[in-house]
């Protein structure tokens, strides 16, 4: 019975980070202002024309980019994760590059590519429609989730038996028939958990309504950052942010869910499904398939990059680089480029750390105790279900004023960030840690040591790759950051994807491509580091 009790106690300051910094400012930020609106006041302000709008929007933008996510990536999935084939391990890295990017540089892809001075439309004119409105806003979550339903469909098709399928080869089925029999569920169910992942992101995107069309367009999640920052109503904003969460509280459970069968999948499978790549017409036909989603995301890289140095409407060749860190710049945002790096690289590094310290104390109760993991793993989803604008703004309201006003601000930024990458990293060292077998570890404390001197000593370096990972992936998620820290932030604060913003809302154009290549040039080296300093990452 004391043997619970002390393992629990390792799980002590990951609940108490997640309730003191996530649970106990939401509960506050609702009961506050459904106090403050009353019963009429509140259904009043989730009647109001504006919001139902936004409402409406977060379900079709989500619905369309899940729906055309799932159709585009399921056919790549299928691709990496059944065939064997040269360089199957270096694409399956690089899709992981759009989920770790910046959401303003895939924005300002979409411009680069669709956009009136955009690289496609000079050449087909047609297309300008997909630069702007609800397509553009599609175009942007689909370059940015996709890859999200490839790695997963792949993780469902390895988590087959390939065992039952060559039975079922023998018995004379048809591949058809071990379609149908053997991998065709599991590699539908990673498909659909790719795919309501991509409707939570994307109902509650942000960035891409308020750069790609504007308030006819705001999710709700940009219609409580408008209702506190320019309407003055942060009442109506905290009914409204109580709304997000109760309206999305169905498909969160339900991608956990499909999430929890998808790695129980994985685990039942003796070995992975994966065969040879032919030259049959099947598999040509997907990796063809494959070829183009590589195509656009490349697309989207090559355009951000291309624009950094050659901005629209001419201009000599890295011109704009030197704007952008001129005074002129400085006086425009109200810090330096620099600062605003400095910052980034900052707030970044310390919520990395905080979450991986946060994962290492969690990870030794996950070793004792294997079946914490799901729930766990629910607790941490917390942040991610009140949104990222939801949980900055419950930060403002409630720590904001305890703190000491705005000079404390950096430490808000860090505490979101870090509330926001902390599932992520997390499963990044449960995974390779629910892998790892006892024998070392029973070593240890045969020869002496405490259960969690065997966990420093014999499972963690074990796992080194998973831990590097782990801080890796923390750092990028800070490092492109946008929607908490930017209701957060003020200008002595401000950070580089909010010094975009800022350069893209006063029309300079040029300095702003500048500071999304960038932007973009920072998250790459971040994962040209994740791709050497870890295997491979699990979603």
């Amino acid at each position: 019975m004391r043997r619970p009790s002390r393992d629990l106690a390792f799980l002590l300051p990951v609940l108490a980070f997640v309730t003191l910094f996530a649970l106990v400012p939401v509960a506050w930020l609702f009961f506050r202002s459904v106090s403050a609106a009353g019963g009429a006041g509140a259904l009043a302000i989730l009647g109001a024309s504006a919001n139902l709008r936004a409402v409406d929007n977060s379900l079709v933008q989500g619905g369309l980019s899940a729906v055309l996510a799932a159709a585009v990536g399921y056919p790549a999935g299928v691709f990496l994760g059944r065939y064997a084939w040269p360089g199957r391990a270096a694409v399956r890295a690089f899709l992981l590059v759009p989920f770790l990017l910046p959401s303003l540089v895939v924005v300002f892809g979409v411009l680069d590519l669709f956009g009136p001075s955009g690289i496609v439309t000079g050449v087909v004119p047609g297309l300008s429609w997909l630069g702007a409105g609800l397509p553009a806003i599609v175009v942007a979550n689909l370059l940015f989730n996709v890859p999200i339903v490839v790695l997963f469909t792949a993780v469902g098709c390895e988590g087959s038996s390939r065992a039952l399928e060559d039975t079922v080869a023998t018995l004379g089925g048809s591949p058809a028939r071990a379609f149908l029999d053997v991998w065709g569920a599991s590699s539908a169910v990673g498909a659909f958990a790719g795919g309501l992942l991509t409707f939570l992101f994307s109902a509650l995107s942000f960035a891409p309504p308020l750069l790609l069309c504007g308030p006819g367009c705001y999710t709700i999640e940009a219609q409580v950052w408008f209702l506190d920052t320019l309407g003055l109503e942060p009442t109506a904003a905290g009914v409204l942010s109580l709304a997000v969460v109760l309206l999305f509280l169905a498909p969160t459970a339900a991608y956990l869910a499909v999430l929890s069968r998808l790695r129980s999948g994985r685990r039942a499978g003796d070995r992975p499904s994966v065969r040879p790549l032919t030259l049959a017409p099947v598999p040509l036909a997907l990796g063809a398939e494959t070829a183009a989603v590589l195509l656009g995301v490349g697309g989207l890289l090559g355009a951000v990059l291309y624009r950094a140095l050659a901005p629209a409407g001419g201009g000599a060749v890295g011109s704009a680089w030197s704007e952008l860190f001129a005074p002129s710049t400085t006086a425009r945002l109200g810090i330096s480029v620099t600062g605003a790096v400095g910052n980034t690289l900052f707030f970044a590094g310390v919520a990395a750390a905080i979450a991986v310290l946060l994962g290492i104390v969690s990870g030794f109760a996950l070793v004792r105790r294997p079946r914490r993991a799901g729930a766990l793993g629910l607790v941490l989803f917390v942040p991610l279900l009140v949104s990222p604008v939801v949980l900055a703004f419950a930060l403002a309201e409630f720590w904001r004023p305890l703190l000491g006003g705005e000079s404390t601000v950096w430490a808000l930024i860090i505490v979101s960030q870090a509330s926001l990458a902390l599932p992520f990293a997390l499963q990044s060292l449960a995974l390779p840690l629910a892998g790892l077998g006892p024998a070392e570890r029973d070593a240890a404390r045969g020869l002496g040591a405490t259960a969690w001197g065997a966990f420093l000593d014999a499972d963690l370096p074990r796992v080194r790759d998973g831990l590097v990972t782990a801080g890796l992936f923390a750092f990028a998620l800070g490092l492109g950051e946008f929607t908490a820290t930017y209701f957060l932030v003020t200008p002595a604060f401000t950070t580089l994807p909010v010094a975009l913003y800022d350069l893209s809302n006063t029309r300079l154009v040029g300095v702003a491509d500048a500071a999304a290549g960038l932007l973009l040039m920072l998250s790459l080296a971040v994962f040209g580091a994740i791709a050497l300093g870890g295997r491979r990452v699990d979603l």
